[in-house]
């Protein structure tokens, strides 16, 4: 991407002056993504409104033409030349870009032998298991940012890294740190950057966590408890990013339809004509009042999780019956809206039977006349703090197989697929210790899939298809449900496939 096709509004204008700590704000995709994450927002503002931190933002795809070296967005900066690198991180599989900009900029990859620029990381993978990137980094955010906030910018001010709660010094060893859960995370801010090449930039966070127990489901367990938004803040925050920017608003939560005043939330956005955008939502707690509420918000398609059988649905403690899913598309299709299923395969314990029931599933709801139906088919990628962190992965011939299956005997309008080769990669990715930096390292200078290939068969699918026994790499990490629990929640859940 050429920087200076890039139209950006809403940016703080600030200048360098002496004594200014130098911070790269670094996502490692493309800048199309990271635009659209609401975190990177936040952090760029939050470290704007103080005076003595100067800020340049950094992407993947913003490079120089001739050297292939990162340069910042506002200044064609290096990134060698900042005193300390924030990277926000959702994805396992972007690692190797962090590696990749490391690398173009002659920044050592080590922490050990790096003394500038210092590397903070945090976000969701980063909390559930700190080390795949641990002999990399000098500072790993465990928690939510906000509970740390104060104490990592003393930090960034006075160069003195010290292990807190919910921050882990992975260079002083495997120390046993807390997760840092705060008490307030949702002090509103109307700030945003616009651009045209963001989808997603008027984000409102109306909840953190989820109430349910899913048993895949890493983010559910890593940041509980649940947190609600207040009503009244919600609607102030959309109110004043519909009257400052016009653009369609999307609400971000993990089951956001379980938030106790949801529907009021969609009342008051449809008797004020503002736009909004709702993630996947929980089938069971969807009316028909609720899905007419938000067919008149001009949202075009329905997103549920059926995930699999109503049988390994159950016993992954996901309760949500055939006729929830049924009674969801009765209503699409009374509302003219489109349906987008969310299934999943190679889940343990998953047989034959199951993979019918998912099929047959798709015939009833065609039966019905919805409008068009969008398969998006993934399979189980097993990570670390929940209770399925103990099994193995299925084989990618195993994935690839059962995808097979849904894709010729399903019916659908159109259908995408996670590869099962990029989900084995990001499970042993996921589930690994330190050791797998070699791995990143290696892929990073090689040649995308032929590396990742050689990295799998090197030993990185290992981590993800074998058995796993305590202590696990992310055991001296402290603050969330405890292992004997989630070892309970795990045997139940075996005795109820068995």
């Amino acid at each position: 991407m050429k920087n200076q096709t890039i139209i950006e509004k809403g940016l703080v204008k600030k200048k360098f002056r002496k004594g200014m700590k130098k911070i790269a704000l670094f996502y490692p995709s493309n800048y199309n993504i990271a635009m659209s994450s609401l975190i990177y927002h936040r952090i760029y503002f939050l470290l704007n409104d103080i005076d003595d931190i100067y800020v340049e933002r950094f992407f993947i795809d913003i490079r120089d033409e001739n050297t292939g070296r990162l340069r910042s967005l506002e200044n064609r900066m290096n990134l060698e030349n900042f005193d300390y690198i924030i990277v926000p991180i959702h994805y396992e599989l972007d690692y190797v870009n962090i590696i990749k900009a490391l690398m173009s900029s002659n920044i050592e990859i080590y922490s050990i032998r790096r003394e500038k620029p210092k590397i903070i990381l945090g976000g969701p993978t980063v909390t559930a298991n700190p080390e795949p990137l641990g002999d990399l980094s000098d500072i790993e955010i465990i928690g939510d940012l906000e509970a740390v906030w104060d104490d990592l910018i003393d930090i960034i001010r006075n160069d003195s890294i010290e292990p807190k709660r919910g921050i882990y010094v992975p260079k002083l060893g495997k120390i046993e740190t807390e997760e840092a859960i705060a008490k307030s995370i949702f002090k509103s801010d109307y700030r945003r950057i616009l651009s045209k090449e963001a989808k997603f930039t008027l984000a409102v966070e109306a909840m953190r966590g989820c109430p349910f127990n899913c048993l895949f489901c890493m983010e559910s367990y890593i940041t509980k408890p649940v947190r609600y938004k207040e009503y009244d803040d919600i609607i102030k925050e959309i109110n004043e990013l519909n009257s400052r920017y016009g653009e369609k608003i999307t609400l971000m939560g993990l089951t956001l339809n379980s938030h106790p005043r949801f529907k009021e939330i969609l009342k008051y956005s449809i008797e004020n004509k503002i736009d909004i955008s709702l993630p996947s939502l929980r089938a069971e707690l969807l009316d028909e009042d609720s899905i007419k509420m938000i067919s008149k918000l001009r949202q075009l398609t329905l997103t549920i999780a059926p995930e699999s059988s109503e049988r390994i649905r159950n016993a992954l403690g996901k309760n949500i019956s055939n006729d929830d899913i049924i009674n969801v598309a009765r209503y699409a299709k009374k509302y003219n809206m489109n349906l987008k299923l969310y299934l999943m395969v190679s889940i343990p314990g998953e047989n034959k039977e199951d993979l019918k029931e998912m099929v047959e599933l798709t015939k009833e709801i065609k039966k019905i006349g919805v409008k068009k139906i969008h398969l998006s088919v993934n399979p189980l990628v097993i990570k670390p703090r929940t209770p399925l962190q103990w099994l193995p992965m299925n084989s990618e011939k195993n994935m690839k197989e059962k995808i097979k299956y849904i894709r010729e005997n399903a019916l659908y309008d159109d259908i995408t697929i996670y590869d099962p080769f990029y989900a084995l990669i990001q499970g042993g990715i996921s589930l690994s210790d330190r050791n797998v930096l070699k791995h990143l390292i290696d892929v990073s200078i090689g040649q995308g899939k032929p590396s990742w290939r050689r990295a799998l068969n090197n030993g990185l699918a290992e981590n993800a298809i074998r058995e796993k026994h305590e202590p696990f790499p992310w055991s001296h990490i402290k603050g969330f449900i405890e292992e004997a629990i989630m070892k309970k929640i795990l045997e139940a859940f075996l005795n109820r496939i068995s």
